[in-house]
């Protein structure tokens, strides 16, 4: 049997907004874009020829899509690209998430079971830490410690550590799987530039493959890689300092097309291969110029070479060979037994190539449930919030203690659904918050029964009357305060000497915004808020992490008792578009108790409180593309 590394899962991901030609074409109309001498272009000889075929063809037509071959490309921000779009729009390290993410359901692989993080990019979302650390963060549990690593570079990222990829394997036989990542937000780059040809080509997006040993008979899988740096590219395309791209379309389409078409040729002389053999070429999607240069040089079969990614998404830089892979794949193109050669050049004159055979046999994966053996008690596990989370849980294979009270039915109904589906033990406790003495006897019930509890999730609320404050009697606000503040504190403290990893508290998006109503409501949880920031120190002596979780508008729950003034002022006070569904919040607030960091949230903290908000706009929010 031989050690083969293949491809067992391929994920992409680009940016929101598809800018077209015809956007394009018009900003060099008004004058946004320049750089474009339309006169020198339909006065040319072969203008004129594709206008005989194309009758309709503008000059940009023919220069956009017909010689540099772009039709579409993603970004993700509208255009025109300002500062100002990308303080709140998806950026590399979101990217990132998705297509990994993407990555690992395609493979059926536990991201505990990772041996190692590579990503690369030039754009990072920050300076640091390294996007590697970060992007891990989102899918493994505290405690893991297997190492990252982060290659600034572009064009040559993903071949980088893909060779990275392959040594790790080979020199750690305790390791099965490497995710290698290569994501980019170009755009950004464009800020500062009105020339047109950088807006035609260059994209945002994200891909990743999850590199895996496997043993076979034959030899497949990634056969051979090589990487080199051409010195002679080094001032010819790069970004200065404040993210201003420059670029010499000539010298780089000499220098790369050379050095696509040798490392193409020296990939095939080490397997005695001919052109002929190939079934697919996939060269970087770097445009026509350069890529019908090697096409030509090789003298090889153009139904074999791929440039859709190019066609219909621009260039991605260093993500646009295992972009292409995975739509591919995902157009069930990607077929078993194909010889598959790929190469890249560009900037700083990194190039290099892959040669690789697509397995006979991709082998899937036990997705193992990543939380089994734990045990977490969720409080109003009835209501809306309460319900999905312990779903979530339940499915990944979380033992449940549930506290209820109204609005029971389907919780009995889908509790013994969940034991029997997932394998989990759950134990319903009809519990009336309103009362400190039954929440104390909930308390006492636990505490002999169980010797631990790895989490405890507080969505237990009530909305209480929504007059205004001079309407609401004490009774009320006394019975909202319990409800809300005191049982779940009381709770808190009386289970303290058995938690053992994460405390959650849901707040509420009435805290930051402002409306009138609620004001039981919005007391209640700036008290429990208060709680949550004093009593954190003492929880992190003992190595608890307390999250104070704060949802945007949710589209469900407890936003069904807002009228519609209210809905809209929270909206407009957290800048959300609209309402997150009820399943993407607990989904969110379900990772939160074991996963360092979470897609679509961001975090402040009060000394060691962590304060989540989740589908607010902001400054320092990034989010996830769903």
């Amino acid at each position: 049997m031989i050690d083969n590394y293949i491809f067992s899962g391929i994920g992409h991901a680009f940016g929101e907004y598809e800018i077209d030609n015809a956007t394009l074409e018009k900003a060099i109309q008004t004058e946004y874009l320049d750089a474009f001498n339309q006169k020198r272009i339909e006065s040319g000889e072969s203008f004129q020829k594709y206008r005989k075929s194309h009758p309709k063809a503008s000059a940009f037509d023919f220069m956009a899509e017909y010689k540099m071959g772009f039709k579409t490309r993603n970004h993700v921000v509208p255009f025109p690209p300002n500062r100002s779009k990308y303080k709140s729009a998806a950026n590399a390290l979101d990217l990132a998430v998705d297509a990994v993410q993407m990555a690992l359901d395609d493979a059926g692989i536990h991201p505990e079971h990772i041996g190692a993080w590579l990503v690369s990019t030039a754009t990072p979302h920050e300076q640091a830490p390294g996007i590697a650390e970060t992007l891990k963060a989102y899918f493994v549990h505290f405690d893991n410690t297997c190492e990252t690593m982060t290659l600034h570079s572009a064009c040559g990222g993903f071949n980088y550590n893909l060779e990275r990829a392959l040594i790790y394997l080979k020199q750690h036989p305790e390791a099965e799987h490497v995710v290698v990542c290569h994501t980019e937000v170009m755009s950004e780059l464009l800020v500062d530039t009105t020339e047109f040809v950088p807006y035609v080509t260059f994209a945002d997006g994200a891909a990743a493959v999850i590199l895996s040993r496997i043993q076979s008979e034959d030899k497949e899988g990634l056969l051979d890689i090589v990487n080199y740096e051409d010195p002679q590219m080094i001032n010819f395309l790069g970004a200065t300092p404040k993210g201003r791209m420059y670029m010499q379309a000539g010298i780089i389409k000499d220098r790369a097309t050379e050095n696509l078409v040798r490392n193409s040729r020296e990939l095939l002389s080490r397997y005695q291969l001919k052109v002929e053999d190939i079934d697919l070429m996939i060269p970087h999607q770097t445009g026509n110029a350069i890529v019908h240069g090697v096409v030509e040089a090789l003298k090889i079969d153009t139904s074999k070479v791929y440039q859709e990614v190019q066609y219909r998404h621009g260039n991605l830089s260093g993500a646009s060979i295992p972009a292409s892979i995975s739509l591919l794949k995902k157009d069930n193109r990607w077929k078993k037994g194909d010889l598959v050669l790929t190469a890249t050049a560009g900037l700083g004159g990194e190039n290099g190539a892959f040669l690789y055979k697509i397995p006979q046999k991709n082998p899937k994966h036990e997705h193992l449930p990543i939380l089994k053996g734990k045990t977490a008690v969720v409080t109003g596990a009835s209501g809306g919030i309460g319900f999905e989370v312990a779903k979530i849980l339940a499915e990944r294979g979380c033992n449940l203690i549930l506290q209820y009270k109204t609005q029971s039915e389907d919780l009995k109904k889908y509790a013994p659904i969940w034991e029997k589906e997932f394998g989990v033990e759950i134990e319903l406790m009809e519990v009336d918050f309103a009362s400190e003495f039954a929440t104390l006897t909930m308390a006492d019930t636990i505490l002999k029964k169980h010797q631990s509890i790895n989490y405890i999730v507080h969505t237990a609320a009530t909305t209480g009357s929504l007059k205004r404050a001079t309407e609401v009697s004490s009774k009320e606000f006394d019975k909202v305060f319990q409800i809300n503040q005191w049982s779940p504190i009381v709770l808190t403290q009386k289970l303290f000497p058995i938690l053992k990893e994460t405390i959650l508290y849901v707040g509420s998006v009435a805290e930051d915004a402002e409306f009138s109503g609620s004001v039981a409501y919005v007391a209640s949880k700036r008290g429990l808020h208060g709680f949550a920031g004093s009593f954190a120190p003492e929880a992190a002596k003992k190595g608890l992490k307390s999250i104070y979780y704060m949802p945007g508008m949710v589209d469900g729950g407890m936003a069904k008792y807002l009228d519609e003034y209210q809905i809209q002022a929270s909206l407009m006070a957290i800048k959300q578009k609209q309402a997150t569904p009820l399943d993407v919040i607990a989904t969110r607030i379900a990772q939160s108790l074991y996963i360092p960091k979470v897609s679509g949230t961001y975090n402040h903290y009060e000394d060691v409180l962590t304060v989540r908000r989740d589908s607010y706009q902001g400054d320092n929010i990034h989010y996830s593309i769903q």
